[in-house]
């Protein structure tokens, strides 16, 4: 089943929106030219950061489809297969499969309170049912429910699946790399665990940040991953953080996201309703902080 290796940088895609919260199709194309220029490894369509819940059911497949076309080949396209049912997920990962995505993001079942049972039985079904990778996603602010290491190490062994994006914390990735050894590529999945997460041995990071910064995001990478250097790597660390706090910020990770992308002249519009810009005195604190890191 599992035909590619993912690693690096991967770069959670924004969705941009015009004034009137339709698609800007020209406006991902660049962006995702922007990104993959300046240094990711991979992208993601779909995902959280792309705002998947509020877009309807074409809009969804019109961002699968058309990153899959404009990227063509030039890194792996991994898109988002995420639903609450079994059913409804194996639906869009399947359509992602037919559309030519490289591998599936899958965050757990959301809204409803599930088992550590249901959930293995869950992305066991998801992995049988399609023919690329998948990598279970675990955020449990956003889904409610919980992807304990146990879960994930079962279906390592079990050969289901090989990767992993976990936001919790990097205790878990320890017991689940010791478990698990090369059978399983971790990502961090979320910005303020970037260093740690490579110092560790993740194997990559799904970033939000890489849409605003890619080339940090990617020096980290190099520096820790590539030349050992984890002094300089520490240095740039502590210069990027600041924005990896506000990236991870509770309700407005996002809204700062789509302002720090526009700062940096790259502007993707405002996030959907009911999420609401940031003001312009915290857009000054995030320029701030992009000129401190020489981004702007």
């Amino acid at each position: 089943m599992i035909n590619k290796k993912f690693e690096g940088i991967y770069a959670v895609l924004v969705t941009p929106f015009k004034e009137d919260e339709s698609l800007d199709e020209e406006r991902l194309r660049a962006h995702a030219d922007r990104v993959i220029e300046e240094g990711v490894d991979g992208v993601i369509v779909g995902g959280s950061t792309g705002e998947f819940a509020s877009l309807s059911e074409e809009e969804r497949k019109t961002l699968i489809k058309l990153v899959i076309e404009h990227v063509n080949g030039r890194v792996p396209v991994l898109a988002g297969g995420m639903a609450p049912s079994t059913k409804e997920t194996i639906r869009w990962c399947k359509f992602a499969e037919d559309a030519g995505a490289d591998g599936l993001m899958i965050v757990s079942p959301y809204y409803g309170a599930q088992t550590d049972e249901a959930l293995y039985q869950h992305f066991k079904k998801v992995a049988e049912s399609v023919n690329i990778p998948i990598m279970p996603y675990n955020n449990t602010d956003t889904s409610g429910n919980d992807l304990v290491p146990d879960i994930i190490i079962r279906l390592v062994k079990e050969g289901k699946v090989n990767y992993l994006k976990e936001c919790v914390d990097t205790r878990r990735m320890q017991i689940i790399k010791e478990a698990c050894g090369d059978k399983i590529n971790i990502f961090t999945g979320v910005d303020d665990l970037i260093f740690q997460g490579f110092v560790l041995g993740a194997a990559g990071c799904v970033s939000g940040g890489a849409n605003v910064v890619p080339r940090v995001v990617k020096k980290l990478y190099n520096l820790i991953v590539k030349e050992n250097d984890i002094r300089a790597a520490r240095e740039l660390w502590y210069k990027y953080v600041p924005l990896a706090a506000l990236f991870e910020a509770p309700k407005v990770w996002l809204p700062n996201i789509k302002a720090a992308c526009e700062i940096v002249g790259d502007p993707v519009g405002r996030c959907r309703k009911p999420l609401l810009p940031v003001s312009e005195e915290k857009k000054k604190g995030i320029r701030n902080l992009l000129e401190n890191l020489g981004a702007v």
